[in-house]
């Protein structure tokens, strides 16, 4: 039997609440019974332990004390602030979401779950400090961000993945002041634009005002976001070379140019 050790923050129900204490299932031991004194429940005086604590919720403890022969575990939900336990409960969720996502994986690859654990998703944590973190990337940078999972496993992993996994997409949103001394300047701007908008897929250009346009570029990392708008404002410096053209980007109104 696996148990946690002294220090450790586990996540655990309160399964039964008594005038000396309350007693809990610590949901990442398969259950194991913890205590909690009621000294440790909380930092303030306690006059009703019925105010602090409630049936069936779940919170983030601190281990204290851990007795093998009696198989016993003293908790203190007073030595958690809140920040740690809201940390820590996410972290368990996103556990179980991962946990799930196995299940889907095995089934839809058709392999058992054994297999999945062993071919992926133990490749994955070698690498990760969680399974879901590492799902994320797989949905961030592509199929073969994890060299290390069979090739004959990863178009179907990122298909499954995409279905089943949202991540919310970066977004960095730029001005642009383009002028040309062309007479027909206008409609070199445009049509360069255009093109770019089209060689671009993940950009937008829309168009603001005379010689203002906006510049948007989504992708589902910022990393990847910046390097394709640097790849983008580039293209529009080469495509418009001989105008002016300036860019200043949204959020560190950093400028860029050539005229």
């Amino acid at each position: 039997m696996e148990y946690p050790k002294i220090n450790d923050i586990v996540v655990c129900k309160i399964t039964k609440i008594t005038d000396f204490g309350v007693f809990v299932a610590l949901l990442e031991f398969d259950d194991m019974e913890g205590f909690i004194h009621i000294s440790q429940v909380s930092s303030t005086w306690i006059k009703n332990i019925h105010n602090h604590v409630k049936i069936n919720s779940v919170r983030a403890a601190k281990v204290l004390k851990i007795d093998l022969e009696k198989n016993h575990i003293d908790l203190s939900l007073s030595r958690v602030n809140g920040t740690d336990e809201k940390r820590k409960i996410a972290d368990y969720r996103l556990f179980l979401r991962a946990q799930g996502l196995m299940n889907v994986i095995a089934k839809d690859i058709e392999i058992t779950l054994d297999k999945a654990w062993e071919e992926i998703g133990d490749k994955i944590i070698e690498k990760e400090s969680n399974l879901y973190k590492g799902f994320v990337n797989i949905i961030k940078y592509g199929q073969n961000f994890y060299a290390d999972i069979d090739a004959k496993y990863r178009k179907q992993l990122f298909d499954i993945l995409s279905r089943n996994v949202a991540v919310k997409d970066k977004e960095i949103i730029s001005s642009l002041k383009i002028s040309s001394v062309e007479p027909n300047g206008a409609e070199i701007i445009k049509k360069a634009l255009i093109k770019i908008n089209k060689d671009h897929g993940t950009s937008q250009i829309t168009y603001v005002a005379p010689g203002r346009y906006e510049l948007k570029v989504t992708a589902k990392d910022f990393k990847i976001a910046s390097k394709k708008f640097d790849e983008i404002t580039a293209d529009i410096n080469k495509s418009l070379k001989g105008s002016s053209v300036e860019i200043i980007k949204s959020e560190d109104s950093k400028k860029q140019g050539n005229k």
